[in-house]
């Protein structure tokens, strides 16, 4: 449907000593990831803390990716609750902020099976004012079933959908049943040329934001048909990747931001345990190390 396509990042979230967010520092990252090739910026993931921050924080951080911009790339807003309101709240804080779509996850803690999913995302999608897309992230919220996605996906509002469940084989059905002007991104980074190779439209991750350089030259790679070097880049992500989720999420991917030259003190808005702070500086050294690695294929 031509709303978004290419690499966008999972935006990350700074924090001072206080807890506040460190403005000035995210708009830097932005702005960075937006010269280094980014095709647009996702706002309130999971990433960056979307659901442990109150509402307010959550329209600050809307706020600050729009101006981020400059109205050079879109920006898609995450508006994924277990509150029903605060979810069409937050999409209409988002169109009146100026921003391009929005991004739903499914409600997470209650049970609900795929006909109340349904209702509720059909529901929702008629109310709020800018295009929405579904989110499948089976590690933080129910999993959503194929056909759930594709009936999901001929809903007027509905017009693409980001999976980051990491099943290629799920992929390529989704890919198969939705429309053909559906817009299909990867959440998983592990995967991108692959999933561009079998028809994604681009990607929205982690490593969006801590490699931007690198997962807009997969992309710009596989659009000149240059697979040999997608391959490459590829495959040189995967140690970073793997390291960035060997410590508490996100801050695996924090510590590799700080290792890029971000001031991502250890500090997040949960409480850190001394292991994982700990963890945290020994292992600094070796993520400026992955770092340079990546840097070196670029």
């Amino acid at each position: 449907m031509g709303i978004l396509k290419g690499t966008l990042p999972a935006l990350y979230t700074p924090y001072k000593d206080d807890g506040s967010i460190n403005e000035v520092e995210f708009l830097k990252m932005c702005e960075w990831g937006i010269e280094k090739g980014l095709d647009g910026l996702f706002c309130n993931g999971s990433a960056g803390d979307s659901q442990a921050m109150p509402y307010e924080m959550k329209v600050k951080m809307l706020e600050l990716s729009i101006k981020a911009t400059n109205n050079k790339v879109p920006v898609i807003c995450g508006i994924g609750s277990c509150i029903y309101k605060e979810s069409l709240d937050l999409a209409n804080e988002a169109y009146i902020k100026g921003a391009n779509a929005l991004l739903l996850m499914m409600p997470y803690y209650y049970k609900f099976n795929d006909d109340t999913l349904y209702t509720y995302v059909k529901d929702l999608q008629a109310k709020v004012k800018l295009p929405l897309y579904i989110y499948n992230i089976p590690l933080f919220a129910p999993a959503m079933s194929l056909n759930l996605i594709e009936k999901l996906s001929k809903l007027p509002n509905i017009v693409g959908i980001k999976d980051s469940s990491g099943d290629a084989l799920l992929l390529n059905h989704i890919l198969d049943v939705v429309p053909s002007d559906f817009d299909v991104f990867v959440g998983r980074e592990e995967h991108y040329f692959g999933a561009l190779m079998m028809g994604a439209k681009g990607s929205m991750t982690s490593a969006g934001c801590v490699f931007p350089d690198a997962m807009s030259a997969i992309y710009k790679a596989y659009n000149e048909k240059n697979y040999e070097r997608a391959i490459k880049l590829q495959k040189a992500l995967l140690p970073a990747i793997r390291f960035g989720m060997s410590l508490s999420f996100p801050m695996g991917f924090a510590l590799l931001l700080k290792a890029r030259g971000f001031a991502f003190a250890n500090k997040s808005i949960h409480p850190l345990s001394e292991e994982t702070l700990k963890a945290l500086d020994e292992k600094f050294e070796y993520a400026k190390e992955l770092v340079k690695n990546i840097e070196s294929v670029l």
